[in-house]
């Protein structure tokens, strides 16, 4: 799980629930470790978005992951990320 201090700051989504980002970060580091494949629900400036892929990075001093989704590679704050699932 990503722990303690690496935890998104006061000014990540406030929606997000400490048992529901303690959830969908243990989906994160699995992808990461097994290259299981997840689905991401994303806010954002539009409507809500929903990628599948897996995870190649998690920077947590930026509070971001790498996520491979189909051809492309993408950087996606945590504050944006609503929900994970496999």
């Amino acid at each position: 799980m990503i722990n303690r201090t690496c935890e998104p700051s006061a000014s990540f989504n406030s929606t997000m629930k400490e048992a529901a980002w303690t959830q969908t970060s243990r989906l994160l580091e699995e992808s990461l470790r097994r290259h299981l494949k997840v689905t991401l629900h994303l806010t954002g400036a539009g409507p809500e978005q929903e990628i599948r892929g897996f995870v190649t990075v998690i920077n947590t001093y930026l509070e971001e992951i790498k996520f491979r989704a189909e051809d492309e590679w993408l950087w996606i704050k945590f504050s944006e990320i609503i929900s994970a699932h496999t």
